[in-house]
């Protein structure tokens, strides 16, 4: 008798039927347990986009600083509260003034295009599904009970921080203790993965930053030469929305074409046309350039992993979607492809892992 029909014989005795159905059974605990717990994930993976953003500012002082690892990652949270500082003291008044402005304006503006397209009490009703769909992935609402959306986002934000700053004080750590979770067989060539992607997301979010600051200068510039009011503040709201491709951009026109309808006609035309041409110089221009050391993404993979995101996590999935791809993307070219099916394909992020 073969070894392998042996096997499936064993199998079938009482003892292996009842190994096999706790193996089972655990499994989909496991699944059940992983699913409950998806948006706890999704903060843990928000966690390691800040260590990551905190480790390249200390990586970069160690390299030019006589500091260590400790006093490079001290720096880099004090440069990244200074750098919050600075900006709340120098445009924090006139950004909160103009937001004031707007949040009296566009409740106004949609209240009439409401009445005009026969929906009653229009911003309620956005409000309403707002507070609902963000309510999806609040975790710290749901464990603390609290009532209040923003409490709960900024509850949500402050403990992405602080476990972010945790990840980047023992990084190796924490990498090396996920890593003991696989089988040794494997382990080597899932460490080379983590690794390609952590320096992949790296490179993504230096690009993505650099986007976000281009376009929101260019927003703000051109917002002002039309003399449309609050442009300081739309033109930040373009720079952060810039942080979720397609969607972000769309959603940003919005307050601008709603103030532009109060402001005259004419403005909505020269709105429309101004964020059209800052997103082709975005697409065509900025986008390029920033890939060419970066992380290309397929277009149409971004924007089918928003929706999946989106429907399955809700506001938290979405924001969280570019990210998600690029590791998702790391993890499939380098453990699928390159691993599994022995194909010969590049890996983005292998050349810098390589050199770290």
């Amino acid at each position: 008798m073969s070894p392998s029909k042996s096997s499936v014989e064993n199998l079938w005795q009482p003892a292996g039927l009842v190994r096999v159905t706790l193996i089972v059974g655990g499994l989909v605990v496991l699944a059940l347990v992983l699913w409950q717990l998806l948006n706890v994930l999704l903060l843990i993976f928000g966690a390691i986009v800040v260590a990551i953003i905190l480790r390249s500012i200390a990586g970069f002082a160690e390299r030019h600083l006589p500091i260590g690892n400790k006093g490079a990652l001290a720096l880099a949270c004090l440069f990244i509260l200074l750098l919050v500082a600075a900006f709340t003291i120098l445009l924090g008044a006139q950004i909160s003034g103009q937001v004031a402005t707007l949040s009296q304006e566009l409740p106004k503006q949609l209240s009439a295009l409401g009445d005009r397209v026969g929906i009653s009490a229009l911003p309620e009703r956005i409000s309403r599904q707002a507070e609902d769909f963000a309510a999806r992935s609040n975790v710290v609402q749901s464990v603390a009970g609290y009532t209040t959306g923003l409490v709960g986002v900024l509850a949500n934000a402050v403990l992405v921080v602080v476990a972010g700053v945790y990840l980047a004080a023992r990084p190796r750590f924490y990498r090396d203790g996920c890593l003991l979770l696989f089988p040794q067989g494997i382990r080597d060539h899932v460490a080379a993965a983590a690794d390609n992607a952590g320096a992949a997301l790296q490179l993504w979010l230096i690009g993505q930053l650099i986007s976000m600051v281009l376009v929101a200068v260019l927003t703000t510039a051109g917002l002002y030469l039309i003399g449309m009011p609050s442009a300081l503040a739309l033109g930040v709201l373009a720079g952060f929305a810039e942080f979720v491709p397609v969607v972000g951009p769309i959603l940003s026109v919005i307050p601008a074409v709603l103030l532009a309808f109060a402001h005259d006609g004419t403005s909505v035309i020269w709105v429309l046309g101004l964020y059209l041409v800052i997103q082709q110089v975005e697409s065509n221009v900025i986008l390029p350039f920033v890939q060419r050391r970066t992380v290309d993404l397929p277009p149409a993979l971004t924007l089918f992993a928003l929706v999946a995101f989106g429907v399955l996590f809700g506001p938290l999935g979405i924001l969280l979607a570019t990210p998600l791809t690029v590791v998702s993307y790391v993890a499939v070219k380098q453990l699928y492809l390159r691993d599994a099916l022995q194909e010969e394909t590049s890996v983005p992020g292998e050349d810098e892992a390589a050199a770290s």
